[in-house]
């Protein structure tokens, strides 16, 4: 494999942005016929790697060769030219425009400048078909599924015969077996010679599809191994430099009162019979396959989406939550899903992101205490191992982990007594997942009820105490986290139905009172 001509090769390559050294003499090389994934923690160099080679930014010193040859990328559409495709983790399709439009966006097939509609979507349909994809070419994408979406991206690189896909956290929309499928279909590319920069944070992917793996810290270049001969704490330990810290399940001694109960809840066409209950102390998993309104069901819970029949119940309560403010005030606190468009204020700074729902807590005779915020920031930052300038730093100008932690800690200065948290760690690193899981276990052990809805089963078994299980907006089983696998949740997930354990968990919760 070695004596291969590398597809792409970076020589010691530098970067800079203004006094930041983001890029630190590293040096890459691509195979033919390879996944190679490059890994690290947010911060670490990855994003601008991948945008070095396919022309976003060219490097300050060092060069990149193709196929051998020193070679200067211009801009993206250069690095198309030259057969280098990107599939970004935020998907870049025209949502209003057809399949076919979108996979042959600036170079369809035309006679004297008209567009041939037929051969159009003949070569969208023949390419599609490769990845054993039945889709209506003439159809919108924004009216496909997140993973049909991703195919179209992959299609639309090939259809530029790409010989190097650029792939940024391509499954982080993605139930397991859609990835399964994402998979297959990669595999399927590297049997043609197509080679395939692979960027994740979920370790079981990189060990599952990658060849080789090479670990960047702080900008530098730490390691490059073949997959199989290696290990997934091994990289950890490199990416973080350092020992992978402990995960061990949750298993809290002081599961208490219930705290949120919904009985009955039913929103006709969206979600039906909703019932579930989160006590102190316990942290409760919420899983489903895309499509299986798990969010809608957390949002619902958290008075942002309303239920047209049944009850919600606050600390035996009653309640009425039609809005997010009015949840607040009930003592429950919400992290969505999507942090750049829902959960935070990005020209805002990581000090007025912090307090902006807890402003009451730091106004005093209505006058807002900027030193009580200062040290409520201060304190977060120093908790969760923030990485900023300064507290005045636009939040937008972090990366995406630490973006993820202010949001907690955002809630979390609110001093719920419930916590419902969506995709808590979706795109970051390992050392944040880290981080992230030891809060929510720490709130939880001071009597926090949590309810945590994750695509990442893995996740959730490793974290909650016991995981509910959604299918088309149906509750269809509960499953202990200690007996959980992904098996056992997909399944579920699906719809396949297995015994439930839901009566001897009810057992084993009042037997602790």
């Amino acid at each position: 494999m070695s004596s291969q001509t590398p597809l792409i090769e970076f020589r010691t390559v530098s970067k800079s942005f203004g006094s930041n050294k983001v890029i630190n003499h590293v040096d890459f090389e691509l195979l033919p016929g390879e996944i190679h994934a490059l890994v690290g923690e947010n911060g670490a160099g990855k994003s601008t790697c991948l945008g070095m080679m396919y022309g976003l930014h060219q490097p300050d010193t060092g060069s990149i060769y193709l196929s051998g040859k020193k070679t200067v990328i211009d801009n993206p559409a250069h690095a198309q030219n030259l057969g280098i495709g990107c599939v970004f983790q935020e998907l870049s399709l025209a949502g209003g425009l057809s399949v076919a439009e979108n996979i042959f966006a600036g170079h369809a097939p035309a006679t004297f400048g008209i567009v041939d509609w037929r051969e159009l979507h003949h070569r969208a349909q023949t390419l599609l078909g490769e990845f054993n994809l039945s889709v209506n070419v003439s159809a919108p994408v924004d009216k496909l599924p997140i993973s049909t979406r991703q195919v179209v991206e992959i299609a639309k690189a090939l259809s530029l015969n790409s010989r190097v896909i650029l792939l940024d956290e391509p499954t982080s929309a993605l139930t397991p077996d859609e990835v399964d499928k994402l998979f297959s279909i990669l595999r399927d590319l590297t049997r043609r010679g197509i080679g395939i920069i692979y960027v994740s944070h979920h370790m079981s992917e990189i060990f599952n599809i990658a060849d080789r793996v090479t670990v960047l810290r702080d900008g530098r270049k730490i390691s490059t191994h073949n997959t199989s001969n290696t290990s997934e704490n091994e990289i950890v330990a490199e990416m973080i430099g350092g020992h992978v810290p402990t995960s061990a399940k949750h298993a809290s001694d002081a599961i208490g009162d219930v705290l949120l109960e919904a009985q009955s809840l039913s929103f006709p066409g969206v979600f039906e019979d909703i019932s579930l209950t989160l006590r102190s102390g316990e942290i409760v998993g919420l899983a489903g396959l895309m499509g299986s309104r798990r969010s809608v069901i957390a949002k619902a819970l958290a008075g942002l989406f309303t239920a047209h029949e049944g009850v919600l119940k606050v600390k035996g309560e009653p309640v009425e939550l039609r809005s997010l403010s009015g949840a607040m005030k009930a003592g429950i606190g919400y992290v969505p899903e999507e942090r750049k468009t829902d959960g935070l204020f990005l020209d805002h700074s990581v000090r007025d992101n912090l307090v902006a729902a807890s402003l009451k807590k730091h106004t005093v005779n209505g006058i807002f205490n900027t030193a009580s915020a200062r040290r409520a920031t201060q304190n977060a930052i120093e908790r969760f191992s923030v990485k900023t300038a300064s507290q005045d730093t636009d939040i937008r100008f972090l990366s995406g982990g630490n973006q993820q932690k202010i949001m907690l800690a955002k809630w979390l200065e609110t001093e719920p007594d419930i916590l419902i948290i969506d995709e808590p760690t979706k795109g970051v690193d390992v050392g944040a997942k880290f981080q992230i899981h030891d809060e929510l276990r720490k709130k939880a052990a001071d009597g926090m009820a949590i309810l945590v809805v994750s695509s990442d089963f893995a996740e959730l078994a490793t974290l909650t105490d016991r995981i509910i299980v959604v299918h088309e907006g149906r509750l269809v089983g509960e499953i202990s986290a200690e007996m959980a696998t992904d098996d056992s949740i997909l399944n579920l997930a699906a719809g396949v139905q297995v015994p439930s354990q839901s009566t001897s968990n009810e057992a084993e919760r009042s037997a602790l009172q």
